[in-house]
């Protein structure tokens, strides 16, 4: 998906660091503010990418696609008039194959297994935003009386940077995810 121009999405953090200067303005800490247009842009892009991964989401309750190293489940956990709140869930493969096609033992790659995400799809805004990672939300807290470090230590920008996440992963859950279907014909089932 195309980056709007002007969004400085693809400023690397040396660059975004000098233009926004250290944070320090006469020995006093600037409070952050959140990049609305580039929050937007990333809810904006994650609900098209979700309502590519969800067809028929009117009717459809889980869908199942197959990505390199495991699966991606989204499961329907609400639905009211103007929103659906849903579950992506990751699992890793329990084993690698080698080239013969054979399972290695002992080489697992289920160690690095992304937690899940809940997100709530806004459909009269068409924006989708993470709600919760791994069960606990609010994600970044209130956004209110935030003070750094803090029992959760939340950064400021938490909110920015899981819904930035969720953008990466649609995509590439696009890029590379097939789905997992049975087929029947007739009495066969492939």
């Amino acid at each position: 998906m195309a980056v709007p121009a002007g969004t400085d999405r693809n400023r690397t953090a040396d660059q975004t660091h000098l233009a926004l200067g250290s944070g320090v303005k006469n020995g006093v800490r600037e409070r952050y503010r959140v990049d609305l247009p580039n929050y937007h842009a990333d809810c904006d892009a994650n609900y098209l990418r979700l309502c590519k991964l969800m067809p028929e989401l009117a009717s459809n309750h889980c869908w199942r696609y197959q990505v390199p190293g495991g699966t991606l489940e989204v499961a329907v956990l609400e639905r009211s008039r103007y929103t659906t709140e849903v579950c992506l869930q990751a699992s890793a493969g329990t084993a690698r194959k080698n080239s013969a096609g054979k399972d290695n033992a002992g080489e697992s790659n289920d160690w690095l297994q992304p937690p899940p995400i809940t997100v709530r799809l806004y459909h009269d805004a068409r924006m989708a935003e993470v709600v919760a990672v791994d069960g606990q939300g609010p994600v970044g807290g209130d956004g209110l009386n935030f003070s750094y470090p803090n029992p959760a230590m939340h950064n400021e920008d938490e909110r920015q940077q899981v819904n930035r996440f969720l953008s990466e992963w649609l995509a590439h859950c696009l890029a590379n995810g097939r789905a997992d279907v049975d087929l029947t014909f007739g009495d066969q089932r492939r």
